[in-house]
């Protein structure tokens, strides 16, 4: 990671031009980017890089818009950001590098670029009262994995060779963060990952919850709950082994995956267990969903490859919180309910024969 020292000369000194050892700099430029490499040292994920680059920023650089396009030809990094895009249209993945490629006209460099330019018609188009930009490749050796893009108010003449020297250093610091970020994401994933579904795990879906309690909070919109128990699956572990058991749960899941939406969240919690979370989705069409899961898992043989066809079922309790029914500032309290009611409506289904729906409510009194 690049390190900046910035040394103050005395008051008295007064360089002349002549002096090679004297660099004039954009004092609020060299400001700027000192701070932005203490926040790009401490950013820890993919979002909070992004949503700092594109808004932390610009707000302290006093600037009206930045955009940034990464370069993701396998999908990871669409992988470690949350499936509801929170980051605006200044953002963007490509997985095809042609599309960043074609922003510089020549080989990527950093670049100054004023409202005479006709690549300002691509870039930035929102920074109505931008004065030009300066364009920066992100790259990691010799590859371009991304592009950054910063408006600027001032006139141009304001910055130099100097400055763009320094725009340079940020794109510098920027790319290292994101290839830190991304293979810090990428070892916390495996660790939220479930070895026999490949779905998340019991810590997956705390997290997942955490975050979706608060996204349901802040845009006033029903957040629901689905825990499902295989019903048969104990009978399988007895009549045909452990391996035919997981089996059917990564079969299972699967089948799960296919019924969900890209918003919605699935995690394995247990041998046995499944829990799905459906944001902005109230109890009615939460139970059209688990019906429809119910049913689906009902017709569906699963062939384990020696010869059997394995059938289970589902018991699925569901709950649904609504934030303008019961206010709760408590997340972590609010998930301990939410699954305690949809764990107690699965383990009803069951006590009723199972391959059903059971519905719990959270009440009042509780939030």
């Amino acid at each position: 990671m690049t390190s900046i020292d910035i040394t103050s000369l005395p008051a008295e000194a007064e360089p002349t031009p002549a002096d090679p050892a004297i660099v004039t700099l954009h004092a609020h430029v060299l400001r700027q980017l000192a701070q932005a490499q203490r926040h790009l040292l401490a950013v820890k994920s993919l979002t909070a890089l992004a949503r700092y680059l594109l808004e932390g920023f610009p707000a302290a650089f006093a600037t009206t818009a930045a955009e940034l396009r990464l370069h993701d030809p396998e999908g990871i990094l669409a992988s470690l950001l949350p499936a509801r895009n929170t980051l605006g249209e200044g953002f963007s993945l490509h997985r095809d590098s042609y599309a960043l490629y074609q922003l510089y006209p020549d080989a990527p460099e950093t670049s100054l670029l004023d409202l005479d330019n006709p690549r300002m018609f691509t870039l930035l188009s929102a920074a109505n009262e931008a004065a030009g930009a300066v364009v920066m490749p992100l790259f990691d050796g010799n590859r371009l994995i991304g592009s950054y893009h910063l408006a600027l108010l001032e006139d141009m003449t304001a910055y130099g060779e100097q400055e763009l020297e320094l725009f340079t250093m940020l794109a510098q610091l920027i790319a290292a963060a994101l290839m830190r970020v991304v293979q810090l994401q990428r070892a916390d994933q495996l660790s939220l990952l479930d070895p026999i579904t490949e779905v998340g795990n019991q810590r997956a879906f705390r997290r997942d919850m955490l975050r979706e309690i608060f996204w349901a909070r802040r845009v006033d919109q029903p957040l629901s709950l689905l825990f499902i128990g295989l019903d048969d699956l104990d009978e399988v572990c007895r009549s045909y082994g452990e391996v035919a058991s997981h089996f059917v749960q990564r079969r299972v899941s699967q089948r799960l995956c296919s019924d969900l939406r890209a918003t919605d969240y699935i995690a394995h919690i247990s041998s046995t267990h499944f829990a799905v979370l459906l944001p902005t989705c109230n109890e009615p069409h939460a139970h059209d969903i688990g019906e429809r899961m119910r049913a689906d898992i009902d017709d569906f043989p699963i062939d384990d490859g020696r010869g059997a066809i394995l059938y289970v079922t589902l018991s699925i309790g569901l709950v649904c919180w609504e934030p303008s029914r019961h206010p709760m500032d408590d997340s972590e309290r609010l998930a301990s309910q939410m699954e305690a009611e949809a764990e107690s409506a699965m383990h009803k289904a069951e006590r009723a024969g199972g391959n059903r729906v059971a519905v719990a409510r959270l009440g009042l009194l509780m939030v």
